[in-house]
């Protein structure tokens, strides 16, 4: 269709609805994150180290409550110890695998140059901050790794643990006495049956420690 003098109309023909639509919509401007001041190398590196070193005292603490509840096993701190040593092998070569994971964002950012689409879009802008981010993963790595030789650290995660386990097992324990007397409570039979249980206290279950405990001090 033409208009007067010959000027052609701007809806073309062959051209939909849709893509009129299209032309007509103005595309969302590219990703821009705002720059964000980055705390000082040492801080950073306090504070992932503090993370890293309590991710370790939950998982040996978690580790000790299944060797008491599933093995019954008392505690013992050289066994302690040698958790402590493992979870923080574990975490040093978590945190070189990070390491090797920017390492390899690195050199993609360095062939792509622009602007970042998204969060995780780095280009060669970017270098500086991941090589930094690299620089703070090994760093951590080492501070692990060197945790595993600090005889004071070692005595310390292996008391926090320690009483960590100790107090969940504790909780634990308490609910399940709780739940029992609940049970208890509703049995019609336990009032009756309360002069029974003393006397079997009394004439059997002490005797018996007491007996035992003769032979543990023989």
């Amino acid at each position: 269709m033409a208009y007067a003098d010959n000027v052609e109309s701007p809806l073309r023909r062959g051209w939909s609805w849709l893509t009129r639509l299209f032309r007509q919509t103005a595309s969302p401007p590219p990703y821009r994150p705002e720059p964000q001041p980055l705390a000082p190398f040492e801080q950073a590196l306090d504070e992932g180290l503090l993370i890293a070193r309590h991710g370790v005292m939950l998982a040996v603490k978690n580790r000790l409550i299944l060797r008491a509840l599933r093995e019954d096993d008392s505690f013992d701190d050289e066994a302690t110890a040698e958790m402590i040593d493992e979870e923080l092998a574990r975490a040093a070569d978590e945190q070189r695998a990070n390491a090797g994971m920017i390492i390899r964002a690195r050199a993609r950012a360095g062939l792509s140059g622009g602007i970042a689409d998204h969060a995780h879009d780095y280009h060669l802008i970017d270098s500086g901050t991941l090589r930094r981010r690299e620089n703070l993963y090994e760093a951590l790595a080492e501070s692990l790794d060197g945790s595993r030789s600090d005889p004071e650290f070692i005595a310390d995660l292996t008391e926090r643990a320690r009483s960590a386990a100790w107090k969940d097992i504790g909780a634990n324990v308490v609910a399940r006495l709780e739940k029992r007397m609940v049970s208890f409570a509703d049995d019609p039979d336990y009032i009756l049956d309360r002069q029974d249980r003393l006397r079997e206290l009394l004439e059997v279950d002490l005797p018996a420690l007491e007996a035992q405990a003769k032979d543990d001090t023989a």
